[in-house]
């Protein structure tokens, strides 16, 4: 008797865990770590009525898979997934994921080594803290600018910067964009003109002067006496005490190991500068909130929910030729929708090899979602001739539809 109770027990629990709904994230894993700006999210279901991730519905396929883009912001990204199933109950997933920014220049080893100030421009971009060039390389040699300099002490600070609306020195007018970032150092006595109407925004930055805005970043007081830490940093020079006092600080070093150099007068470069920074104090709190996978993810941080662009209608006409008609104009037209908008589509293009065209002819259009191609097919034989258009968006996803042609003898 309590044998049979006992299978009659089990019996129940298999049942109600086989017929149980559940929800799988096959990838990305919690608490990844990429470089990447798009993820795909995919996953399976079973028994799941309705599926939302960060508050967008994604569409649940036959087989129970499902899947969507996650566009990734710089730093901490969250995910968050619910789920129903068909008597209303509620499962609810989240994902944290990080992503890093770093440059195709930075990534270069030399010797299998990786460079020196790497770490601290991959934090400090992805914090968004200092940019890279418009070619997407960041020129770790480059000489730092002073431009550069008053944004990237501004963004580490914290200070908040408004939009001018006058021009803030003879070479920095209110349109540029750096504008906003160098009347906040002005205005807070971090950084001066060079002269009482130019700023030198352009003007390269010396690691002697660059020791000094640190200094005022940070807020230590000079002390009246102080010993030469450096051989070529004589007490007359006009930094010597920033210098020093900057070195004791922690915020900058010599150039090298073996003998106390500082190099006071040469060009400070962007990784040079970039290890300055990375030292600040809110710099520092920054960069460990940044790596942490326990604090700091939430809805704040959901990140963009990519879906594949669709492609309500696809229509031809005419929809019958004949193949001894060398001359009819095909007009074939696609309506696009995404969720995004149509600025999120990159490009539609139809495959019309079937009628002698080519594989990837471009359509035009986009208003109203509507795109057009006209053509005059080559036909050398005759039955059902498939078109397949393909649209994709700015993030590579695509999304298809068919319609054919009739050729008849």
């Amino acid at each position: 008797m309590r044998s049979f109770l006992f299978y009659i027990t089990f019996l129940i629990f298999f049942c109600s865990a086989a017929s149980a709904s559940l929800l799988n994230i096959d990838q990305p894993k919690d608490k990844t770590t990429t470089y990447q700006e798009v993820l795909t999210l995919s996953g399976n279901s079973s028994g799941l009525d309705a599926l939302s991730i960060n508050n967008i519905p994604i569409d649940i396929k036959a087989d129970g898979s499902f899947s969507c883009g996650l566009v990734l912001a710089r730093g901490k990204n969250y995910v968050g997934i619910k789920s129903w199933d068909k008597k209303g109950k509620f499962q609810v997933k989240s994902l944290r994921i990080l992503r890093l920014v770093s440059f195709p220049d930075v990534e270069i080893r030399y010797e299998n080594k990786e460079h020196w100030a790497r770490s601290e421009v991959v934090t400090l971009a992805s914090l968004g803290i200092i940019e890279g060039y418009p070619d997407g390389n960041f020129y770790l040699y480059q000489a730092e600018k002073r431009g550069e300099l008053a944004t990237w002490i501004i963004r580490a600070k914290g200070i908040p910067v408004y939009q001018t609306l006058t021009d803030v020195f003879f070479d920095v007018p209110k349109e540029h964009w750096r504008a906003p970032y160098i009347k906040a150092a002005y205005d807070n006595g971090l950084m001066q003109p060079i002269s009482p109407n130019v700023f030198g925004i352009d003007d390269t930055v010396t690691r002697a002067e660059a020791a000094g805005v640190a200094l005022k970043v940070e807020g230590s007081k000079f002390i009246s006496e102080i010993e030469s830490a450096f051989n070529d940093v004589p007490k007359t020079h006009p930094y010597y005490a920033a210098i020093e006092k900057s070195k004791e600080s922690g915020l900058v070093e010599g150039i090298s190991r073996k003998f106390p150099i500082f190099e006071p007068n040469r060009e400070i470069t962007r990784a040079e500068a970039a290890i300055v920074i990375s030292r600040f104090n809110r710099v520092k709190l920054l960069a460990s909130w940044l790596y942490d996978f326990e604090q700091g993810f939430s809805e704040k941080y959901y990140c963009k929910i990519n879906t594949p662009p669709e492609i309500s209608s696809v229509s031809v006409n005419p929809q019958r030729v004949s193949i001894f008609d060398e001359n009819t104009l095909l007009t074939l037209k696609a309506r696009i929708y995404d969720r995004e908008g149509l600025q999120d589509i990159f490009s539609v293009k139809s495959d019309i090899s079937s009628l002698g065209g080519p594989p990837d002819a471009e359509m035009r259009g986009g208003t109203n979602g509507e795109y057009t191609l006209q053509f005059t097919p080559t036909i050398e034989s005759w039955g059902e001739k498939a078109i397949t258009v393909t649209a994709t968006d700015k993030y590579s996803s695509t999304g298809s539809g068919q319609t054919s042609v009739t050729v008849v003898r």
